[in-house]
């Protein structure tokens, strides 16, 4: 039985030695092709973090995967050494994350119906404002990604179908004619995220303290713009609101400005089938939740 329980041990040193041995080679190789603009520019942004773990991603990125801080950091960068985002993981920790993004968090229908946090992750891109990112799951139902901007609004929420990472996040940088409409329009504007949707262009900024989505078409024309209401909703549109439809809790309110010259709240109520559609002086219009 002693010899039985030694050779167990002396097999699992031996495939313990085998299994380190094999790291470090695999490391060192391929630590050793990492260019050179690559690693300065990561010792540049990052220097003194201690180890740090190499690995390639589709579209010829180098990911850099180590611990700050005590989070994960998976940070990219083209082979020319360009820095082009970083995830850092928060786990299901809540409490990491902004107050503001804490408190937007709480009043999704998500959090209110006890859905589980699966996984928070932290996304920083040059010329981007923080994204935070909280993936959310139910048993018989799909996960979600909700994606929060600094004032804690949920301006995206993306059914998963399975994939990992974010790295459909790179390189979705603005045309021109898009950067020079917010420049102009909303001047001091922070973008944080831009994407292709709806068959046109999607920009969400934070612009005098308010969260905006601003849609464009095709050949950069401006269609409308969306400002979050949700923790700000107007005291007479609230009322007409709650007058027409009592015991319903409004989910989400936008205050929406087309380029065909309407302005109105759209709002979501909670477990009903429509939108309202509000004009300042509160009349109420039922239209398709699409």
């Amino acid at each position: 039985m002693k010899t039985f329980e030694f050779l167990k041990w002396t097999l699992v040193c031996a495939l313990g030695v085998f299994t380190m041995a094999s790291c470090d080679d695999d490391d060192d190789d391929f630590r050793g092709s990492v260019p050179d603009a690559v690693q300065q520019a990561f010792d540049q942004k990052y220097g003194g973090v201690g180890r740090v773990e190499w690995d390639s991603e589709d579209g010829g990125y180098l990911v850099a995967e180590f611990w700050k801080d005590n989070r994960e950091h998976d940070a990219w960068f083209t082979m020319g050494g360009e820095w082009v985002m970083t995830e850092v993981d928060h786990g299901r920790n809540l409490q990491n994350l902004p107050q503001a993004v804490q408190a937007g968090y709480a009043a999704t229908t998500y959090a209110l119906q006890n859905w589980r946090v699966d996984d928070i992750d932290e996304i920083q891109r040059p010329a981007y404002e923080t994204v935070y990112i909280i993936e959310v799951e139910q048993g018989g139902q799909p996960d979600y990604s909700l994606y929060f901007d600094l004032n804690g609004t949920l301006f995206r929420e993306v059914q998963e179908g399975g994939g990992s990472g974010h790295g459909g996040m790179i390189g979705n940088r603005m045309p021109v004619e898009i950067q020079e409409f917010v420049d102009s329009v909303y001047p001091g504007a922070t973008v944080v995220d831009f994407d292709v949707e709806r068959g046109g262009y999607e920009v969400d900024v934070r612009h005098e303290g308010r969260s905006k989505e601003i849609l464009f078409d095709m050949q950069y024309n401006w269609i409308q713009t969306s400002t979050d209401m949700t923790r700000d909703i107007p005291a007479a549109i609230r009322s007409a609101v709650e007058a027409k439809y009592p015991g319903k809790r409004i989910d989400d309110c936008d205050y929406v400005e087309t380029a065909q010259g309407e302005a109105y709240y759209l709002i979501d109520l909670d477990n009903y089938y429509m939108d309202l559609k509000v004009t300042p002086d509160g009349a109420i219009t039922e239209t398709p939740d699409y």
